[in-house]
Parts: structure tokens; sequence; C-alpha cells
């Protein structure tokens, strides 16, 4: 067999093992679902960390029970969702369950920052609009409500970080991770000192790990790690990236004409660039030498999967009895139905911008089906990555999309794309885009190319879709009708949100 590199990557729904040969094709993939979050208390969005590596190791021992050996590894990488924190204990273990970054319990925190502009001035630095869920509002939720769990955390990691630290026991993070959170200063290339001294959170700083190129091999895979995994013992591991650093170069591309769109848990928007300037957001790209601008929020497949399992458990049923999967069910019964003048606003987990945002229909009528209501809802998610296209700077510019995620797989989402935004939308024949940036990278960080140019190997496209000029022309009216609506309704957000949060109290 030849020479690969395994890729673990960890997201809320599933934990993968993937193996990409030296030439960047994927092999072979293993998966192991992830623990269902569990939300004690409204807003809290937890899982246990434990549970994280075990996923991790079935899903590592999955790639050997195909008949794939250890020493055939040339080294492991670990890239997965960013912000939430999975924080650490001076023993070693969790000090707690892990937080996600759909979690809202800090949501009161981050509004005072806004309203006193704090939040401003600390996103200026940082070039990231963090939410609710990054680790800055967690902390300072901890510090004000629970000091005595605050004080058991010794250091905060990232849920890639969490299982590179299980391999090799390494206590460390990555520039795309630390940018990606809002905790670097980009100017600098390191930690946002001042804006954790402008937050109050100066107590944070020791509790933050050292930080390191994704590419550099930062230990080596343990004795007790290599008897629970399968891998062999020295096996190099390298530091890793934030998934949302990963997956743009998974198609083999730094082409800036060329936008990158995941349908995934979050829903992000990115484009690879030499200057952040007039950008929404940016991070450190997984290549050395660019930054990524960003926009998105975390209203993409999560809404979808949120409003499937609110509105379509006959569906679902029935999906089961005929041995379907419900998406490929409701894809079925969507694409019977016309555009209509349904609206969905996608809000569900809140807005990049305000926290508050909510979700709603408009526009329903007597005569409207569950497939007109599904319909609007494929189309909100997509006029939602649509908003966050426009705010990226010379978006006119760009000549294509590739849409990835599990979203990508959706014919109505992939056409949806195309006309909503006017491009032409590509799906790469690779399944594993995250993993494979992830492995692009490795490949350079283990010496088997020079740099990053020779290491972006294209992929080819699996499935292309070209706007339709009626649908277009359609779209062009009902957004700006899904803007107008959006702008209405700032004000009605937060009296919603506090009646939700605040019940008849």
């Amino acid at each position: 067999m030849g020479k690969y590199v395994l890729v673990v990557d960890r997201g809320s729904t599933n934990v993968k093992a993937v193996l990409v040969d030296v030439n960047g094709k994927e092999t072979a993939v293993s998966s192991c679902p992830s623990q269902k979050p569990v939300s004690l208390k409204p807003g809290w969005w937890e899982q246990d960390m434990e549970m994280i590596w075990e996923n991790s190791v079935q899903a590592i021992r999955g790639i050997f029970s195909k008949g794939y050996l250890p020493e055939d590894i040339l080294g492991v990488f670990v890239t997965g969702q960013g912000n939430g924190m999975m924080p650490v204990g001076q023993d070693g273990k969790p000090s707690r369950m892990g937080i996600l970054s759909l979690d809202s319990r800090a949501a009161e925190i981050q509004s005072g920052w806004i309203e006193d502009g704090r939040y401003g001035k600390a996103v200026e630095t940082v070039k990231m609009p963090f939410g609710t869920g990054a680790p800055l509002p967690l902390l300072a939720w901890f510090l004000q409500q629970e000091p005595e769990e605050f004080k058991k955390i010794h250091t905060v990691l990232f849920s890639k970080d969490w299982i590179r630290y299980k391999l090799c026991g390494v206590l460390c993070t990555d520039r795309t991770e630390a940018s990606g959170a809002g905790l670097m200063d980009l100017s600098k290339n390191d930690y946002a000192y001042e804006v954790f001294r402008l937050l109050g959170l100066d107590a944070i700083i020791e509790k933050l790990p050292p930080i390191h190129l994704p590419h550099e091999i930062v230990g080596a895979v343990t004795g007790q790690a290599a008897m629970e995994t399968g891998l062999n013992e020295g096996t190099p591991v390298l530091c890793g990236a934030h998934d949302t650093a990963a997956y743009p170069f998974g198609v083999g591309t730094i082409d800036s004409k060329q936008l990158v769109s995941v349908i995934g848990t979050w829903g992000m928007n990115v484009v690879p660039v030499k200057d952040l300037a007039g950008a929404p957001a940016g991070l450190y790209h997984t290549v050395p030498g660019y930054f990524l601008s960003i926009a998105g929020d975390g209203n993409s497949g999560g809404c979808f999967d949120l409003m499937i399992d609110r509105l379509c458990q006959h569906e679902k049923a029935e999906a089961k009895e005929k041995d379907l999967s419900v998406y490929q069910y409701l894809e079925d019964m969507v694409l019977s139905a016309p555009p209509t003048g349904i609206l969905f606003q996608p809000f569900v987990f809140g807005h990049a911008f305000n926290s508050s945002a909510c979700a709603g229909f408009y526009g329903i009528r007597n005569w409207h089906t569950k497939a007109d209501y599904m319909r609007a809802v494929y189309e909100g998610i997509v006029m939602g990555h649509y908003y966050y296209i426009r705010l990226i700077p010379d978006y006119g510019k760009f000549e294509s999309v590739w849409l990835i995620g599990g979203g990508s797989q959706s014919r109505i989402f992939g056409q949806m794309f195309a006309d909503i935004t006017g491009l032409k939308v590509k799906v790469p024949e690779v399944k594993e885009v995250t993993a494979r940036g992830g492995a692009l990278a490795a490949l350079v960080g283990l010496g088997i190319y020079e740099g990053y140019d020779k290491a972006a190997i294209p992929s080819e496209v699996a499935v292309e879709y070209t706007p339709n000029p009626k649908l277009r022309e359609f779209y062009q009216k009902k957004y700006e009708i899904f803007i107008k609506t959006l702008d209405m309704n700032r004000g009605v957000w937060d009296e919603l949100n506090q009646m939700n949060l605040g019940g008849l109290s």
C-alpha cells in the first residue's frame, strides 16, 4: 500500500478519520457519530469531552479495519469546528463538559459589551465578530456566574486541540483557531492582550495555550494513544487547523476569485486574500502569507436540521419506511413545489451581528403546503449565505463558488446557490474537503512538498450549476424583501428574545 496522512476531522455531528495519499487523493473514510449535544439549560450546548475522544478513537480504528496499516501513516493532522471551548484541568482531564460554538449562555454579557461600545473596539482589533459561543464571552460568563468552575480551568482548548492533546500529550493551539475565535491581534501575530484588558479578562491570559502554525509537527503519538487508536507510537502529530481555515485549501486553490461556501452546521463563505482591508471578518489561512476574508453564521445546515426536526417528524417516519434518508425524501418533495411568496428568515441561532435575531416565516397563506414551507427554508438559508457573501470586499469579481459541506449534495441547494448568487457553482469531486485541506497542509509540514504552491492540487468538479435567468430575476426581487424584513425586525427581535429568555417572570 502507499503512504498517507491521517486526518481526524471533528464535527459536532460526526468525527471522521480520513486517509489522503501523497498525491492529495482521498482513499478511505471512517466515521463515528458524535454525542448529541446536551442542553441542560436554555441556550446551553455541550458535549462530553471524553466522549469526543472515544468517538475519535473509533473513527481511527475504523480506518485500520479497512486493511490499512499503521506503518503507512506518515503523520496525523487534526481539524475541527472552532469556537466554543474545551476546558482542561491541572490534571490534564476535562474540568467540565465541553461547550460548543452554538452555545448562547453568554448572550447578555455580549449584549452589554455591544451597548457600552467595547465589543466594537474589540472587533476592530481581532478582525473577527465573535459570537456568544466564542471563548471571550464564555470565559466572562464563568468569571461572573461560576467562578469556582473558572478556577478549575488550567488550559482552554478547542475541539481539535483536545483530540491532538490526547494523541500526543501537547497542550497548544494554532493561529487559525485562535484568530477564528477572536483571540488574536492579527497586526501583532499574537494574542490580543489589549482586548482582554478592555473586557476585564486579564485572568484568562494564563489559561491560553501556546500558538503554532498548522503544519508544524508539535509532538508524536504517545504509547497510551497508540494502544487506544492502533496508530504506531512515535507517529508525527501536526498542530492542525480550524476547519474553516482548512476547507478552502481542500479544493486545491488559493485563487481570490474563487469563493468557497460551506453548507454545514455553520454556513461560512470564505475567500483567500493577502490583505483583510474592508473585510467583515478575517482569520489566518492554513496557507502562510494569506488570510481568509470570511462572512457567515450558524444558520445553514444547523438551521436546516433543526427545522426538519421541528416540522418534519411525519416525513422522517415516511422516509424511514421507504428506506430513504429524510434529506432525499424532502428533496423529492420540494422539487415538485414551485417558488412561492413564502419568505423564511433563518436566524434560529441568532445573527453574526445581532445575537437576538430570530427565525420566522412570512407570507404564508391558507393554500400553502408543507412542501412550500420547506422550499422557503431552503431559500432562506441560501439567502442568508448571499447576505454574507455580499459583505465580502470585491464580491462582484468572484467567478465561481465552490460549494461544499453536507448541503452541497443537494440538487436544490446547488441550483438555488446559482440562481440566488448569480454565480457558477462547482461541487468538488472530493467529499471530505476539510480533511483534504488539512492533509495538503500536512504534506508540506512533513516535507513531502516544498511549499503550499506545490501542494495546491486542484480537485475535479463533480457537478456544476449555472443560474437560471428567470429564477435569478425572481430571487433578486425576493432577496430585496428578505433584506427589508431583516431590517424591520431588528427592534422586534430584541423584545421577542427577552420574552424567550424571561418567560412569564
